[in-house]
């Protein structure tokens, strides 16, 4: 079997992690980010914490996106802010513009862009200006758009999840919880096949077949030719 390899979640590993984004001097605090797919209450809820300018976690979007598909019926997804924005200087813009397309009900079309031009944007000394582009091909409403982008309020909502983040205990992305608990081995989540064995798993345990979860993982832990994900 091939073994699959991230090397950037080990540096990312190392960095302390995020930090709360300042904004301007009227303090404002605001609940947690709210954006899930699939089920409001699924059999069980994966949580994900992630930045958008992380490479490792642009490696882990095509994977989850078809978990989330193959799940949608029974799992709550949920993403969760977390930019790193010392090593990430777009993340904040990104993170803004994801949370601003919340506002209309299109954070995951604004996700999967943002995750899918990731390597376009990252380098861009104008992000703002592109994320724009991306809100108006989406067909946000720009006027609110624009007015809410920059806002004390959206910027609030992201430092509430990366305050949740913090008392987690949370220190890189991607960071991923089912039901509160951390998931520590990455690699058995870096294929296909290895994140729907470990959430399917995780769904038998919840309806008292645990048998059967082991059974998966040990069926899926023998698939063989299994894909590289090219965080580079």
């Amino acid at each position: 079997m091939k073994q699959i390899i991230i090397a950037v979640v080990v540096i990312v590993g190392i960095i302390v992690g995020a930090t709360l984004i300042g904004g301007d001097s009227e303090v404002v605090t605001a609940e947690t980010s709210n954006n899930f797919y699939g089920q409001e209450e699924g059999v069980i809820t994966l949580t994900e914490y992630a930045d958008f300018q992380c490479p490792a976690c642009g490696g882990f979007y095509p994977i989850i996106s078809q978990v989330k598909e193959q799940f949608q019926d029974q799992v709550r997804f949920e993403f969760k802010h977390f930019p790193l924005v010392q090593i990430h200087p777009n993340a904040t813009a990104a993170h803004r513009a994801a949370q601003a397309a919340a506002n209309q009900d299109k954070f995951w079309e604004m996700h999967d862009r943002l995750f899918e031009q990731q390597q376009s944007w990252s380098q861009t000394n104008s992000p703002a200006d592109v994320f724009k582009e991306y809100a108006r091909d989406l067909g946000l409403d720009m006027e609110q758009y624009d007015a809410e982008v920059g806002t004390s309020e959206t910027l609030a909502v992201i430092n509430a999840d990366i305050s949740l983040a913090r008392k987690k205990g949370v220190s890189s992305t991607p960071t991923f919880y089912i039901d509160g608990e951390q998931i520590e081995d990455l690699n058995a989540l870096s294929t296909v096949q290895g994140f729907s064995a470990v959430i399917q798993a995780a769904i038998d345990a919840k309806n008292g077949d645990s048998t059967e979860a082991v059974e998966n993982i040990e069926l899926e832990s023998r698939e063989e030719d299994t894909d590289v994900i090219d965080t580079n």
